[in-house]
């Protein structure tokens, strides 16, 4: 996984080039229209196209006779019990294909949330730290110690966490960012070092706001960092970043919670649906 996503960030990189200086709408809004017409491609390759056209003229068939007939309750109650038998027809043929299609959109989805959830810091800026410590390994025993460069000011001591209730072996301090630049963040817990690296300046750039550990899903969901090693103490660091502000119109992306993801799903699903008759695919 972890090689996997560092072909798909490379990728990624030569991808995003040309929008580097563009609102970041942009970036956005042209990888939503790629995904949404590759989703509409693949769903034509791997589905069952005639069998969806019959069921689909089926449906239609049926509601046109609803309108015809409405007055005939009988006859209504048959259609309707049609309708849903089609529908789940339909759904049985349309399966598949979506699963198929989200293998790919999973993949982009990881590298668009490296490149539009977040933003660097920007110099005075502040931010918590967090590095998880693995199961065995306790931040109220053990010594954590946080060892930043001189363009990154820690502010406060380590609070630890240890509560085992809820799986939680943490250690957090506030940071305030100095010096525009890249970064390393260097942990000590007992004899070992952990890195995390820190991103400050106020050019948009991607950042990778976790390192993760070796489970496949952390690895697939944060590509930028190598994870740590199932045999090391720390487990992941994570930097609060701010949300990268995304302007659509007079609407700020990301001042939803993920709005970058919401705003991806749709534009990608409307741009699909939009092409479905160029490409002669039928959903």
């Amino acid at each position: 996984m972890g090689a996997l996503n560092s072909i798909l960030t490379v990728a990624f990189d030569a991808l995003s080039w040309p929008f580097r200086s563009l609102p970041p709408i942009w970036g956005l809004s042209v990888i939503s229209f790629a995904t949404g017409i590759l989703m509409l491609w693949i769903f034509g390759k791997v589905s069952n196209q005639d069998a969806i056209k019959v069921v689909r003229d089926k449906i239609r068939g049926n509601l046109i006779g609803i309108r015809l007939f409405g007055d005939d309750l009988g006859l209504l109650a048959r259609m309707q019990g049609r309708i849903v038998g089609h529908t789940a027809r339909y759904m049985g043929y349309a399966l598949f294909p979506l699963v198929v299609t989200l293998i790919p959109v999973l993949l982009i989805l990881v590298q668009l949330n490296y490149r539009y959830a977040a933003r660097p810091l920007a110099p005075g800026e502040t931010a918590i730290v967090k590095v998880n410590l693995r199961p065995g390994t306790s931040p109220l025993r053990e010594e954590v110690r946080l060892e930043a460069p001189d363009a990154v000011a820690v502010e406060t001591q380590g609070v630890r966490i240890d509560d085992p209730n809820e799986d939680l072996r943490q250690v957090a301090w506030r940071i305030r960012a100095v010096e525009p630049g890249d970064y390393t963040l260097r942990f000590h817990v007992g004899g070992e070092t952990a890195e995390k690296r820190l991103r400050i300046g106020a050019e948009r750039r991607p950042v990778s706001a976790v390192r993760p550990g070796r489970d496949f899903w952390e690895v697939l969901l944060w590509p930028a960092e190598p994870p740590f090693g199932s045999a090391e103490r720390v487990q992941s660091v994570e930097i609060g970043y701010a949300a990268l502000p995304i302007r659509f119109l007079w609407w700020d992306v990301n001042a939803l919670p993920s709005g970058w993801l919401v705003f991806f799903f749709v534009a990608s699903v409307l741009f699909g649906y939009s092409f479905k008759g160029v490409l002669g695919v039928e959903i």
